[in-house]
């Protein structure tokens, strides 16, 4: 359920500082890489009233390094598959995790996450953003669990029946998210490196508790122009460290309320995967990007930024 990666690389590669020979290398009047006049004399970059930031710009700037716009705004889209490991298991209140008792494979988890972010380069290496978004998911699982474990001498009474109940949950479930993150990111020529950290809090609507995760993730790669593509491609890894409760409700026709309150604590399976991406920049502070996560953890994210 909640990762929330798209946090993680939304404009996140709107450019770290480039040294000064691959700036002037890549200058062009048809370059939409920030900053950049296309001239190879004087200045190389535009005056902007958002020249205040980042911090020690005007610097770098005068020493040749192209930087991006300090601030941007993207809207992005991500859909991510993913299995949890269950590590905790409750029914009717009563921890019954344990051999004989009660059973839950892993859990299989679908989510389409929308988001919106805003971002600002503080110093040349360090940008800071805050995310707001919308999740909507699906989870399901087999699930095995004895009833007379937790009913007791109830299961003695008329009409009660506490028989094994083997079965599925299915199971879908909507989010408010809401987190931050920070960037370091650096350059040399062409040629760009970068970690990130995000922290992420979701309300899902069908647990009692907030699904909490820390996102961390690397990417190393080429920023450049190449025939008509202006941008940058990268591979990477990411990290998800996730923790959150499923409370369901399982039906069961022979007991009185016809159903089992069952919580489900469930952890990330596979902490890493691998990332592909690219980021293309078009027209004046426009730059859409992509990226695929490889592995246990599928994903695909396509995000557009505007950097002013």
């Amino acid at each position: 359920m909640r990762h929330l990666p798209l946090a993680i690389a939304v404009a996140l590669f709107s450019g770290p500082a480039w040294a000064e020979n691959g700036a002037t290398a890549r200058e062009n009047p048809n370059s939409s890489v920030p900053y950049e006049t296309g001239k190879k004399n004087g200045a190389a970059y535009e005056e902007r009233w958002s020249d205040f930031l980042p911090i020690f710009g005007r610097d770098a700037r005068a020493k040749g390094y192209v930087l991006p716009r300090p601030f941007g705004i993207s809207i992005g889209y991500m859909d991510q598959k993913q299995p949890f490991n269950v590590d905790g298991l409750e029914v009717e209140g009563t921890d019954v995790k344990g051999p004989g008792l009660a059973v839950v494979d892993e859990v299989d988890n679908h989510e389409k996450t929308v988001i919106l972010r805003f971002d600002a380069w503080i110093f040349p290496f360090l940008n800071v953003y805050g995310i707001l978004g919308r999740t909507d998911g699906q989870a399901e699982g087999p699930l095995q669990v004895d009833p007379s474990v937790v009913l007791g001498n109830a299961c003695l009474l008329p009409g009660v029946d506490c028989s094994p109940i083997n079965t599925t949950f299915d199971i879908e479930y909507t989010g408010n998210v809401g987190g931050g993150g920070i960037t370091l990111a650096g350059g040399y020529k062409d040629f760009f490196g970068m970690i990130d950290t995000n922290y992420t809090v979701t309300d899902l609507d069908i647990s009692t508790t907030d699904a909490k995760a820390w996102v961390t993730s690397t990417r190393f790669g080429w920023n450049g122009k190449l025939g008509f593509f202006t941008g940058a491609l990268w591979i990477g890894a990411m990290h998800q460290d996730i923790n959150q409760t499923l409370d369901l409700e399982i039906p069961a026709a022979g007991l009185p309320k016809g159903y089992l309150d069952v919580s489900v604590e469930q952890s990330t399976q596979v902490a890493w995967n691998t990332l592909l991406g690219g980021r293309w920049e078009f027209g004046k502070g426009f730059e859409m990007l992509a990226e695929f996560g490889l592995g246990k953890r599928r994903s695909n994210m396509l995000t557009l930024t505007y950097r002013f």
